[in-house]
């Protein structure tokens, strides 16, 4: 597939690691394509039990890569980062997220639809859309919500507020701490458990848990539209060049 992402099988088990470490393993557009045809594969195999999602050098996921080939919409169906949402929607086989150092943006938001996240206290999840003059995605302003309430979720998705990994455990978005240098090993611990178990029980309950799944999915595209309509805005104009100029954005003769 890509170097950026290596994808490993274990008997029962993938292992999904994001290989960027020099760019905090945040997500180009290889890697969208990899870790989703990965999720989908899996999906059709009964033979695989559970999912990993791993990153590399200290770091879980950085966000979308700012400086790759930009998203654009695509009429003839999903853009790769909504292919990669809707096979997380989608997917009834367990996934467990191994999470050290910052989880940022899509990286922080997929962690919402997992069925186990594994931190490490000091990690640091951040959903900067709005600071970033864009709208929250991957179903988080759905999942948030439900999971924290209106007004904590729209302390992290208004405000912009960093949670360590400690806070996110108290919260519920983490499951398991770990200590530092054991979430990997956490990680694949869980996921061996996971798969020892019935298979076909365990992909049942998943689909009990999740509920109805199409009206993630239509969060999802309604999302990946207000994206695309903030991301031609004059306000992002102006969160982009503050960011690749390393100077605090300047809103004030925006109308």
């Amino acid at each position: 597939m890509t170097e950026n992402v290596i994808v490993t099988r274990d008997r029962h088990i993938v292992q999904i690691r994001l290989n960027r470490p020099q760019k905090k393993n945040a997500m180009s557009v290889d890697c969208y394509y990899a870790v989703a045809e990965t999720i989908e594969q899996a999906e059709t195999d009964e033979s695989v039990r559970a999912i990993v999602i791993l990153g590399s050098g200290g770091n879980f996921c950085a966000g979308h890569d700012l400086t790759s080939s930009p998203i654009e919409a695509n009429e003839d169906g999903p853009t790769l980062p909504s292919r990669l949402m809707i096979s997380l929607v989608n997917s009834s086989v367990p996934i467990v997220a191994g999470v050290e150092g910052v989880a940022v943006g899509i990286g922080a938001t997929i962690l919402l639809q997992l069925d186990c996240v594994v931190a490490e206290p000091e990690a640091r999840i951040l959903m900067p859309f709005v600071n970033l003059a864009l709208v929250p995605e991957a179903g988080s302003s759905l999942l948030l919500p439900r999971m924290l309430g209106y007004t904590r979720a729209a302390e992290y998705l208004m405000r912009g507020k960093p949670i360590d990994g400690q806070r996110a455990y108290e919260l519920g978005i983490v499951s398991t701490l770990a200590e530092p240098g054991q979430v990997e090993a956490t990680a694949l611990e869980i996921a061996g458990e996971f798969a020892s178990k019935p298979p076909g029980a365990m992909r049942k309950t998943k689909r009990l848990l999740q509920g109805d799944r199409q009206v993630l999915l239509d969060r999802v595209n309604r999302e990946e539209e207000l994206l695309f309509e903030c991301s031609a805005s004059a306000e992002a104009l102006e969160a982009l060049t503050a960011f690749k100029e390393k100077r605090p954005p300047d809103y004030s003769n925006l109308s």
